[in-house]
């Protein structure tokens, strides 16, 4: 009878580790796409453009993406 139960139980943690896999790939291309971000805005501020205007750009880039 356990190992029914323990064969069920990991049918039960399947579901879960996809999404965690799912869910850390997700940070890490989030990530990466933040850190392409950064050489423009770099260069937006040494052309002396205001941080907020900048920041509100990464965040339609990011969105749009």
């Amino acid at each position: 009878m356990s190992s029914v139960c323990d064969e069920a139980e990991q049918v039960i943690k399947l579901p879960n580790s996809y999404f965690d896999r799912g869910y850390r790939k997700g940070k890490e291309e989030g990530r990466e796409e933040l850190l392409q971000t950064i050489p423009t805005a770099i260069k937006m501020l040494q052309e002396g453009m205001d941080l907020q205007f900048i920041v509100e750009k990464i965040k339609q880039q990011l969105e749009h993406s």
